[in-house]
């Protein structure tokens, strides 16, 4: 006889779902956001100050970031640095995208066609005999991204530049990215 009602009973059940539920949710890695990174190598923006009014601008993200979104977001620190150090424009010198990946590997079993035997009959009817041919383990080896870093390097300048078609007007880049 169970003197405990139904529902009482389903609460320890109830609470493993729920556990596992939030462990599932959290086995996925966002996309790393627009924020400046803590520490140098961290996930996030930086600069390098290199001379008045030239620097190198960084995007680091993990491997769930877009390639797009790493280079928008050097782009955009870019623009807010520019204006902050009271510039109106600046122009891209070099630019570069790195993909940091990981080689992964990959044991498996592999098997081929069974070997079969020859067809032997006999009073109680026919048998073929067959047996599976191991061929040993198979090794896939794949790369897998782990980071992205967007790296720019820029001039800033204030005023009318000499060359209007080859620089980024900073407040209006930053106003379109965020």
């Amino acid at each position: 006889m169970n003197i405990l009602p139904d529902y009482i009973l389903l609460k320890p059940t109830l609470t493993l779902c729920m556990i596992c539920l939030c462990l599932f949710g959290c086995s996925t890695v966002p996309p790393t956001q627009y924020q400046a990174a803590v520490e140098n190598g961290n996930n996030g923006y930086s600069h390098v100050q290199l001379s008045d009014n030239q620097y190198r601008v960084l995007f680091k993200g993990n491997k769930t970031t877009d390639e797009d979104d790493a280079k928008n977001y050097a782009l955009l620190h870019a623009a807010e640095l520019t204006t902050a150090q009271g510039y109106t424009w600046f122009t891209i010198v070099d630019s570069d995208l790195d993909v940091e990946t990981k080689e992964l590997t990959r044991v498996g079993p592999t098997t081929t066609k069974p070997v079969r035997g020859e067809t032997t009959c006999g009073l109680l009817g026919c048998a073929t005999p067959s047996s599976p041919n191991y061929a040993g383990g198979e090794v896939t080896t794949k790369q897998v991204k782990e980071n992205i870093m967007s790296s720019l390097l820029i001039t800033m300048g204030k005023g009318e530049p000499k060359t209007p078609l080859k620089v980024f007007d900073a407040k209006q880049l930053a106003q379109n990215l965020r």
